[in-house]
Protein backbone atom coordinates (compact mmCIF):
# COMPACT_ATOMS: atom_id res chain seq x y z
CA UNK A 1 0.00 0.00 0.00
CA UNK A 2 1.38 3.42 -0.94
CA UNK A 3 1.17 6.15 1.72
CA UNK A 4 1.89 9.86 1.44
CA UNK A 5 4.00 11.89 3.88
CA UNK A 6 4.14 15.68 3.80
CA UNK A 7 6.73 17.70 5.70
CA UNK A 8 5.16 20.57 7.66
CA UNK A 9 6.76 20.91 11.12
CA UNK A 10 9.79 20.02 13.24
CA UNK A 11 7.87 17.07 14.61
CA UNK A 12 7.26 15.91 11.07
CA UNK A 13 10.97 16.27 10.41
CA UNK A 14 11.76 13.75 13.14
CA UNK A 15 8.93 11.47 12.09
CA UNK A 16 10.03 11.51 8.45
CA UNK A 17 13.07 9.36 9.28
CA UNK A 18 10.96 6.95 11.30
CA UNK A 19 8.44 6.70 8.46
CA UNK A 20 11.20 6.13 5.91
CA UNK A 21 12.76 3.31 7.96
CA UNK A 22 9.31 1.84 8.57
CA UNK A 23 8.76 1.82 4.80
CA UNK A 24 11.99 -0.11 4.30
CA UNK A 25 11.08 -2.67 6.97
CA UNK A 26 7.66 -3.17 5.43
CA UNK A 27 9.07 -3.23 1.89
CA UNK A 28 6.39 -0.71 1.01
CA UNK A 29 6.17 2.49 -1.04
CA UNK A 30 5.43 5.81 0.72
CA UNK A 31 5.38 9.22 -0.87
CA UNK A 32 7.47 11.95 0.82
CA UNK A 33 7.50 15.59 -0.17
CA UNK A 34 10.83 17.23 -1.05
CA UNK A 35 11.29 18.81 2.40
CA UNK A 36 10.94 15.46 4.13
CA UNK A 37 13.44 13.84 1.77
CA UNK A 38 15.96 16.65 2.38
CA UNK A 39 15.72 16.11 6.12
CA UNK A 40 16.15 12.34 5.80
CA UNK A 41 19.23 12.73 3.57
CA UNK A 42 20.78 15.25 5.96
CA UNK A 43 20.03 12.95 8.89
CA UNK A 44 22.12 10.15 7.40
CA UNK A 45 24.89 12.55 6.33
CA UNK A 46 25.14 13.81 9.92
CA UNK A 47 25.30 10.18 11.08
CA UNK A 48 28.25 9.75 8.69
CA UNK A 49 26.39 7.14 6.68
CA UNK A 50 26.76 8.27 3.04
CA UNK A 51 25.64 4.89 1.68
CA UNK A 52 22.20 5.18 3.29
CA UNK A 53 22.05 8.85 2.33
CA UNK A 54 22.66 7.90 -1.31
CA UNK A 55 19.87 5.31 -1.13
CA UNK A 56 17.50 8.02 0.10
CA UNK A 57 18.62 10.38 -2.66
CA UNK A 58 17.98 7.72 -5.32
CA UNK A 59 14.46 7.21 -3.92
CA UNK A 60 13.90 10.98 -3.75
CA UNK A 61 14.94 11.40 -7.40
CA UNK A 62 12.52 8.67 -8.43
CA UNK A 63 9.66 10.62 -6.79
CA UNK A 64 10.92 14.14 -7.62
CA UNK A 65 12.84 13.76 -10.90
CA UNK A 66 12.91 17.51 -11.61
CA UNK A 67 14.11 18.63 -8.16
CA UNK A 68 17.65 19.87 -8.67
CA UNK A 69 18.37 19.77 -4.95
CA UNK A 70 18.54 15.96 -4.94
CA UNK A 71 20.92 15.77 -7.89
CA UNK A 72 23.18 18.23 -6.08
CA UNK A 73 23.00 16.19 -2.87
CA UNK A 74 23.72 13.08 -4.90
CA UNK A 75 26.81 14.72 -6.40
CA UNK A 76 27.95 15.83 -2.95
CA UNK A 77 27.63 12.27 -1.64
CA UNK A 78 29.47 10.85 -4.64
CA UNK A 79 32.33 13.25 -3.88
CA UNK A 80 32.35 12.09 -0.25
CA UNK A 81 32.60 8.48 -1.42
CA UNK A 82 35.36 9.29 -3.97
CA UNK A 83 33.17 8.63 -6.97
CA UNK A 84 33.97 11.72 -9.02
CA UNK A 85 32.76 10.29 -12.33
CA UNK A 86 29.23 9.76 -11.00
CA UNK A 87 29.37 13.17 -9.31
CA UNK A 88 30.09 14.82 -12.67
CA UNK A 89 27.10 12.99 -14.23
CA UNK A 90 24.77 14.14 -11.44
CA UNK A 91 25.98 17.74 -11.77
CA UNK A 92 25.52 17.62 -15.54
CA UNK A 93 21.89 16.54 -15.08
CA UNK A 94 21.37 19.28 -12.49
CA UNK A 95 22.82 21.89 -14.85
CA UNK A 96 20.35 20.88 -17.57
CA UNK A 97 17.47 21.42 -15.14
CA UNK A 98 18.67 24.58 -13.43
CA UNK A 99 21.82 26.13 -14.94
CA UNK A 100 21.65 29.14 -12.60
CA UNK A 101 22.14 27.05 -9.43
CA UNK A 102 25.53 28.10 -7.93
CA UNK A 103 26.04 24.87 -5.96
CA UNK A 104 26.48 23.00 -9.25
CA UNK A 105 29.62 24.98 -10.06
CA UNK A 106 30.81 25.05 -6.48
CA UNK A 107 30.77 21.25 -6.27
CA UNK A 108 32.29 20.88 -9.71
CA UNK A 109 35.01 23.26 -8.58
CA UNK A 110 35.57 21.09 -5.48
CA UNK A 111 36.15 18.04 -7.68
CA UNK A 112 38.62 19.87 -9.92
CA UNK A 113 40.39 21.29 -6.87
CA UNK A 114 40.67 17.87 -5.22
CA UNK A 115 42.12 16.40 -8.42
CA UNK A 116 44.57 19.32 -8.83
CA UNK A 117 42.91 20.66 -11.97
CA UNK A 118 43.22 24.14 -10.57
CA UNK A 119 42.41 26.32 -13.59
CA UNK A 120 39.14 24.42 -14.11
CA UNK A 121 38.40 24.73 -10.40
CA UNK A 122 38.81 28.52 -10.55
CA UNK A 123 36.66 28.71 -13.68
CA UNK A 124 33.80 26.93 -11.93
CA UNK A 125 34.18 28.88 -8.69
CA UNK A 126 34.03 32.07 -10.75
CA UNK A 127 30.72 30.90 -12.27
CA UNK A 128 29.37 30.13 -8.81
CA UNK A 129 30.50 33.57 -7.65
CA UNK A 130 28.39 35.26 -10.29
CA UNK A 131 25.27 33.32 -9.31
CA UNK A 132 25.39 33.01 -5.51
CA UNK A 133 23.86 35.45 -3.03
CA UNK A 134 26.34 34.51 -0.29
CA UNK A 135 29.87 34.39 -1.63
CA UNK A 136 32.24 34.27 1.37
CA UNK A 137 32.78 30.49 1.23
CA UNK A 138 33.29 30.52 -2.54
CA UNK A 139 35.90 33.26 -2.23
CA UNK A 140 37.65 31.25 0.46
CA UNK A 141 37.70 28.16 -1.77
CA UNK A 142 39.30 30.25 -4.51
CA UNK A 143 41.92 31.37 -1.98
CA UNK A 144 42.67 27.72 -1.20
CA UNK A 145 43.26 27.06 -4.90
CA UNK A 146 45.69 29.97 -5.13
CA UNK A 147 47.49 28.61 -2.07
CA UNK A 148 47.78 25.24 -3.79
CA UNK A 149 49.48 26.78 -6.81
CA UNK A 150 51.78 28.89 -4.62
CA UNK A 151 50.18 32.26 -5.45
CA UNK A 152 49.86 33.53 -1.88
CA UNK A 153 49.38 37.17 -2.89
CA UNK A 154 46.21 36.25 -4.81
CA UNK A 155 45.16 34.02 -1.91
CA UNK A 156 45.41 37.00 0.44
CA UNK A 157 43.28 39.09 -1.93
CA UNK A 158 40.50 36.49 -1.99
CA UNK A 159 40.62 35.82 1.74
CA UNK A 160 40.18 39.55 2.39
CA UNK A 161 37.23 39.64 -0.01
CA UNK A 162 35.75 36.67 1.86
CA UNK A 163 36.18 38.41 5.21
CA UNK A 164 34.48 41.52 3.85
CA UNK A 165 31.43 39.31 3.25
CA UNK A 166 31.67 37.50 6.59
CA UNK A 167 33.91 38.98 9.26
CA UNK A 168 33.19 36.07 11.59
CA UNK A 169 34.77 33.48 9.31
CA UNK A 170 37.47 32.10 11.61
CA UNK A 171 38.96 29.90 8.88
CA UNK A 172 39.62 32.97 6.78
CA UNK A 173 41.45 34.72 9.62
CA UNK A 174 43.76 31.75 10.18
CA UNK A 175 44.40 31.19 6.46
CA UNK A 176 45.30 34.86 6.07
CA UNK A 177 47.83 34.55 8.89
CA UNK A 178 49.29 31.48 7.16
CA UNK A 179 49.71 33.34 3.86
CA UNK A 180 51.37 36.34 5.51
CA UNK A 181 53.67 33.92 7.33
CA UNK A 182 54.69 32.12 4.11
CA UNK A 183 55.45 35.49 2.49
CA UNK A 184 57.22 36.68 5.65
CA UNK A 185 55.08 39.81 5.74
CA UNK A 186 54.49 40.12 9.45
CA UNK A 187 54.25 43.93 9.37
CA UNK A 188 51.41 43.73 6.84
CA UNK A 189 49.80 41.02 8.95
CA UNK A 190 49.93 43.24 12.04
CA UNK A 191 48.45 46.17 10.13
CA UNK A 192 45.58 44.04 8.84
CA UNK A 193 44.69 42.49 12.20
CA UNK A 194 44.87 45.85 13.96
CA UNK A 195 42.43 47.30 11.42
CA UNK A 196 40.25 44.23 11.75
CA UNK A 197 40.19 44.55 15.54
CA UNK A 198 39.17 48.21 15.22
CA UNK A 199 36.07 46.94 13.44
CA UNK A 200 35.54 43.80 15.55
CA UNK A 201 37.34 44.17 18.91
CA UNK A 202 35.81 40.94 20.24
CA UNK A 203 37.37 38.64 17.64
CA UNK A 204 39.54 36.29 19.68
CA UNK A 205 40.99 34.81 16.48
CA UNK A 206 42.15 38.24 15.30
CA UNK A 207 43.83 38.98 18.64
CA UNK A 208 45.46 35.54 18.58
CA UNK A 209 46.84 35.97 15.07
CA UNK A 210 48.01 39.49 15.95
CA UNK A 211 49.89 37.96 18.88
CA UNK A 212 51.51 35.39 16.61
CA UNK A 213 52.69 38.12 14.22
CA UNK A 214 54.19 40.14 17.09
CA UNK A 215 55.87 36.94 18.32
CA UNK A 216 57.50 36.31 14.94
CA UNK A 217 58.95 39.84 15.04
CA UNK A 218 60.33 39.16 18.54
CA UNK A 219 57.93 41.71 20.03
CA UNK A 220 57.13 39.38 22.90
CA UNK A 221 55.56 41.89 25.31
CA UNK A 222 53.11 43.00 22.63
CA UNK A 223 52.46 39.35 21.73
CA UNK A 224 51.59 38.58 25.36
CA UNK A 225 49.19 41.54 25.49
CA UNK A 226 47.43 40.27 22.34
CA UNK A 227 47.19 36.72 23.69
CA UNK A 228 45.74 38.12 26.94
CA UNK A 229 42.97 39.86 24.99
CA UNK A 230 42.24 36.62 23.10
CA UNK A 231 42.01 34.74 26.42
CA UNK A 232 39.82 37.48 27.93
CA UNK A 233 37.36 37.03 25.06
CA UNK A 234 37.60 33.22 24.94
CA UNK A 235 38.61 31.87 28.32
CA UNK A 236 39.10 28.28 27.12
CA UNK A 237 41.41 29.24 24.23
CA UNK A 238 44.17 26.75 25.03
CA UNK A 239 46.33 27.66 21.99
CA UNK A 240 46.52 31.26 23.22
CA UNK A 241 47.71 30.07 26.64
CA UNK A 242 50.35 27.87 25.01
CA UNK A 243 51.68 30.63 22.76
CA UNK A 244 51.64 33.08 25.67
CA UNK A 245 53.78 30.58 27.55
CA UNK A 246 56.21 30.46 24.62
CA UNK A 247 56.46 34.27 24.62
CA UNK A 248 57.18 34.31 28.35
CA UNK A 249 59.97 31.78 27.76
CA UNK A 250 61.54 34.17 25.26
CA UNK A 251 61.55 36.81 28.01
CA UNK A 252 63.21 34.33 30.42
CA UNK A 253 60.10 34.34 32.60
CA UNK A 254 60.16 30.60 33.16
CA UNK A 255 58.11 30.40 36.36
CA UNK A 256 55.30 32.42 34.76
CA UNK A 257 55.50 30.33 31.61
CA UNK A 258 55.10 27.10 33.60
CA UNK A 259 51.93 28.41 35.23
CA UNK A 260 50.51 29.48 31.88
CA UNK A 261 51.32 26.10 30.31
CA UNK A 262 49.51 24.43 33.21
CA UNK A 263 46.42 26.50 32.42
CA UNK A 264 46.13 24.79 29.03
CA UNK A 265 45.34 21.56 30.89
CA UNK A 266 42.14 23.12 32.20
CA UNK A 267 40.77 23.30 28.67
CA UNK A 268 42.42 20.44 26.78
CA UNK A 269 44.10 17.14 27.49
CA UNK A 270 47.84 17.35 28.27
CA UNK A 271 50.01 16.78 25.22
CA UNK A 272 53.65 16.01 24.47
CA UNK A 273 54.47 19.52 23.21
CA UNK A 274 53.29 21.21 26.39
CA UNK A 275 55.04 18.69 28.64
CA UNK A 276 58.27 19.22 26.67
CA UNK A 277 57.94 23.01 26.92
CA UNK A 278 57.45 22.74 30.68
CA UNK A 279 60.49 20.48 30.89
CA UNK A 280 62.58 23.12 29.12
CA UNK A 281 61.41 25.77 31.61
CA UNK A 282 62.41 23.65 34.59
CA UNK A 283 65.72 22.93 32.86
CA UNK A 284 66.39 26.67 32.49
CA UNK A 285 65.58 27.08 36.20
CA UNK A 286 68.11 24.27 36.87
CA UNK A 287 65.43 22.14 38.50
CA UNK A 288 66.62 19.01 36.77
CA UNK A 289 64.44 16.45 38.55
CA UNK A 290 61.27 18.35 37.57
CA UNK A 291 62.60 18.92 34.05
CA UNK A 292 63.37 15.25 33.56
CA UNK A 293 59.95 14.29 34.90
CA UNK A 294 58.17 16.44 32.30
CA UNK A 295 60.46 15.33 29.48
CA UNK A 296 59.63 11.72 30.37
CA UNK A 297 55.91 12.53 30.29
CA UNK A 298 56.43 14.04 26.86
CA UNK A 299 58.17 11.02 25.32
CA UNK A 300 55.67 8.70 26.94
CA UNK A 301 52.90 10.50 25.04
CA UNK A 302 54.94 10.86 21.85
CA UNK A 303 58.05 8.66 21.48
CA UNK A 304 59.04 10.71 18.41
CA UNK A 305 59.48 13.92 20.43
CA UNK A 306 63.19 14.40 19.74
CA UNK A 307 63.54 17.56 21.86
CA UNK A 308 62.25 15.72 24.92
CA UNK A 309 64.72 12.83 24.50
CA UNK A 310 67.45 15.42 24.11
CA UNK A 311 66.19 17.26 27.20
CA UNK A 312 66.52 14.13 29.31
CA UNK A 313 70.12 13.88 28.15
CA UNK A 314 70.75 17.53 29.06
CA UNK A 315 69.47 17.02 32.61
CA UNK A 316 71.74 14.01 33.06
CA UNK A 317 74.68 15.92 31.62
CA UNK A 318 74.05 18.71 34.13
CA UNK A 319 74.37 16.13 36.89
CA UNK A 320 77.64 14.90 35.31
CA UNK A 321 76.03 11.61 34.34
CA UNK A 322 77.67 11.79 30.93
CA UNK A 323 77.55 8.11 30.02
CA UNK A 324 73.80 7.97 30.71
CA UNK A 325 73.19 11.17 28.74
CA UNK A 326 74.68 9.59 25.58
CA UNK A 327 71.82 7.10 25.40
CA UNK A 328 69.24 9.89 25.23
CA UNK A 329 71.24 12.06 22.85
CA UNK A 330 71.39 9.07 20.52
CA UNK A 331 67.62 8.64 20.70
CA UNK A 332 67.20 12.29 19.75
CA UNK A 333 69.67 11.96 16.87
CA UNK A 334 67.90 8.83 15.61
CA UNK A 335 64.83 11.04 15.17
CA UNK A 336 66.59 14.18 13.87
CA UNK A 337 69.89 13.08 12.39
CA UNK A 338 70.79 16.51 11.00
CA UNK A 339 70.30 18.50 14.21
CA UNK A 340 73.68 20.14 14.91
CA UNK A 341 72.77 20.95 18.54
CA UNK A 342 72.18 17.28 19.26
CA UNK A 343 75.56 16.32 17.76
CA UNK A 344 77.32 19.07 19.72
CA UNK A 345 75.94 17.74 22.99
CA UNK A 346 76.95 14.21 21.96
CA UNK A 347 80.49 15.44 21.16
CA UNK A 348 80.75 17.23 24.50
CA UNK A 349 79.65 14.16 26.46
CA UNK A 350 82.16 11.93 24.66
CA UNK A 351 84.91 14.48 25.35
CA UNK A 352 84.09 14.60 29.06
CA UNK A 353 84.27 10.80 29.12
CA UNK A 354 87.71 10.92 27.52
CA UNK A 355 86.38 9.33 24.31
CA UNK A 356 88.31 11.62 21.98
CA UNK A 357 87.82 9.78 18.68
CA UNK A 358 84.05 9.58 19.21
CA UNK A 359 84.01 13.25 20.23
CA UNK A 360 85.87 14.32 17.06
CA UNK A 361 83.49 12.26 14.90
CA UNK A 362 80.52 13.97 16.53
CA UNK A 363 82.10 17.43 16.10
CA UNK A 364 82.56 16.61 12.40
CA UNK A 365 78.77 16.10 12.23
CA UNK A 366 78.26 19.51 13.87
CA UNK A 367 80.32 21.13 11.12
CA UNK A 368 78.54 19.09 8.45
CA UNK A 369 75.07 20.22 9.54
CA UNK A 370 76.00 23.69 10.77
CA UNK A 371 79.06 24.83 8.78
CA UNK A 372 80.90 27.93 9.92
Amino acid sequence: MEEEFFFESNEDAQRSVERYEEMLRNQDQYFFDAGAFEYIVDFYIEKNDPVKALQVVDFAISQHPYATVFLIKQAHLFILTNNNEQAFIALQKAELLEPSEPDIYLLRGNIFQNTERFSEALENYDKALGLAESTDEILLQMAYVYQSIGDYESAITYIKLSLEQNMENQDGLYELAFCYDVLDKQEESIKFYQQYIDTDPYSYAAWYNLGNSFHKLNLFEKAIDAYDYAILIKEDFSSAYFNKGNALVQLDKYDEAIEVYKQTFEYEQPNADTYCAMGECYEKLEKMDEARSYYKKSVKMDPKMADAWFGIGVTLNHEERYFESLHFYKKAIDLEAENADFWFAMADAHYKLGQIEESIAAYDKVLEYNPL
